[in-house]
């Protein structure tokens, strides 16, 4: 799965725990497992410093830059979206672990390439294992359920909180209002 539909199912299920960040960060980081265990696809990387099954050595080449700038905007419209879609002024710091918890793992995925030592040896192999062997070819099928996936789970959570669409950051009144 790409960052952003991690970062937007991440940030939903945090949304419902403002409370409780431990719980929201927990659950979020999990989701990511979960959602990696459904075929998908996901875009090329150009790079083999950055391509968590080559973990090739650091090198700072046009791939490499190409690679950060599109994982960069990803994760940022991700983020974007999450906050879009669920932050209130109330949520708005759970609602950011959330999306940040749920992308953490491929950035993990980056940092046991360099460092292969626990946890990040577990969590590698947990990943490895979760991730579906199974690919979408098709790039705009592939596109296409992973927008459908994200739109579902907004439409579900916004119903649960009984807002509509793009008014759950509008809904709450600001901190300190009376």
């Amino acid at each position: 799965m790409i960052l952003s539909t991690h970062a937007v199912v991440g940030a939903a299920i945090a949304s419902f725990l403002p409370e409780h960040p431990a719980a929201a960060v927990a659950l979020a980081f999990a989701s990511h497992y979960a959602l990696d265990a459904i075929p998908h696809w996901d875009y090329p990387i150009a790079s083999a410093s950055m391509d968590p099954k080559i973990c090739g050595p650091m090198r700072l080449d046009r791939a490499f830059l190409r690679d950060v700038l599109t994982i960069g905007a990803d994760g940022l419209l991700g983020v974007f979206a999450a906050f879009i879609l669920f932050a209130s002024p109330q949520t708005r710091w759970v609602v950011l672990l959330g999306a940040l918890s749920a992308m953490l793992p491929d950035a993990l995925q980056f940092l046991h390439a360099r460092f292969p030592h626990e946890p990040l040896k577990t969590l590698q192999r947990l990943h490895r294992w979760a991730h579906s062997k199974r690919e979408i070819k098709a790039r705009v099928a592939a596109i296409a359920s992973q927008a459908a996936l994200v739109a579902g789970v907004t439409a579900l959570s916004l119903a649960a909180h009984g807002t509509g669409l793009l008014t759950a950051s509008l809904a709450a009144s600001p901190t300190g209002a009376p």
